[in-house]
């Protein structure tokens, strides 16, 4: 009877679960379509798809100036053309400005292509090609796009007119050690809801701690509505898709490509950095300086903030980078 009894609370229990994994499953399937609408009317006619290798890459598009800036994202950065949204509308005054959100980020859809550097920069420079873009452009990196930056400019350094890193990413020894070995079964939570179930939670809990980080990175910023917060965070229910999962195992991959390069010594370059991000990496200045071929010409200044320093310094980052390029990147 015993056994019996326990056999059933099992049961019951594992019935319980199927139906939690269902129900959460259902809303993510109805709710992510609806979300990822609503992205798209909120970013408005800037909006647009690229066909690049036969899949859909999302880009948003503002001002018409000779300069062409591309803003290239941090690794898994849910939603990338909210997130840069309030520097890309500054830079968009004098520039022509371009958000790219690669496969597996934002809107755009996943690929099975292997997310190396040079697989990322190619495809970024298929997208502007589309867009009728021709170089050579301004990046803009944050983050890890600062590998896929230092590709670019040293496979096709007659296609990069300059770089403004935004406490962008250089070969560390650290980071060059290894990858996170659980990408493999947080694609499966991510496409039941689970992710989505956990952004709720830490809504209210700060479980994760991700909701409070986020809402650290804005500062008292204003320009960010409560509706693009939102949007922003919901974006991450769906970032940690196959294709985001697979970037983040081949990070010391792509960091060890980048080990030993340096900027073309005619290339300027400037790296804003955050003090934060000195605090927890001790080689996260160096490795910046050690970038540097020419002195004259490319430049490391540190600020005050978080990691995503440009969502609560927009205005005093695109100041920055507009004098950086009058100086020594002539319009054309």
């Amino acid at each position: 009877m015993l056994f019996r009894v326990a056999g059933w609370i099992f049961v019951g229990l594992i019935s319980v679960v199927v139906v939690a994994v269902v129900i959460s499953a259902t809303v993510h399937w109805w709710q992510t379509p609806r979300d990822r609408e609503a992205i798209e009317q909120l970013i408005g006619p800037e909006h647009r798809y690229v066909d690049v290798n036969g899949h859909r890459m999302s880009v948003a598009v503002q001002g018409s100036g000779s300069r062409t800036i591309v803003l290239m994202p941090g690794l898994a950065t849910p939603e990338p053309i909210l997130s840069f949204g309030p520097l890309a509308r500054r830079l968009a005054e004098q520039n022509t400005v371009v958000t790219v959100e690669p496969f597996g980020l934002g809107l755009s859809d996943g690929t099975d292509t292997p997310r190396t550097s040079e697989a990322i920069v190619d495809e970024t420079r298929a997208a502007l090609g589309e867009l009728g873009l021709s170089g050579p452009y301004v990046l803009m990196p944050h983050s890890i796009s600062g590998l896929y930056a230092m590709w670019w400019t040293t496979h096709h350094p007659d296609e990069v007119a300059a770089v403004v890193g935004l406490d962008d990413e250089r070969y560390t020894s650290d980071s060059a050690q290894g990858s996170p070995d659980w990408p493999s079964w947080m694609a499966g939570v991510s496409a039941v809801g689970g992710i989505r179930d956990l952004i709720a939670l830490d809504k209210s809990t700060d479980y994760l701690e991700l909701v409070a980080d986020y809402r650290e990175s804005l500062g008292d910023a204003a320009q960010y509505t409560s509706d693009q917060q939102d949007l922003y965070l919901r974006a991450y229910s769906w970032v940690l898709n196959p294709t985001a999962l697979d970037e983040i195992a081949r990070g010391a991959e792509n960091v060890r490509g980048a080990e030993g390069t340096v900027f073309p010594s005619t290339l300027p370059a400037l790296s804003i950095l955050a003090a934060s991000s000195l605090a927890v990496e001790p080689e996260w200045e160096p490795s910046h300086r050690s970038a540097i071929s020419n002195p004259a010409i490319q430049q490391v200044t540190i600020m005050d903030g978080h990691h995503y320093l440009f969502h609560a310094h927009a205005a005093a980052i695109a100041e920055m980078a507009q004098q950086f390029l009058d100086e020594y990147v002539p319009a054309q």
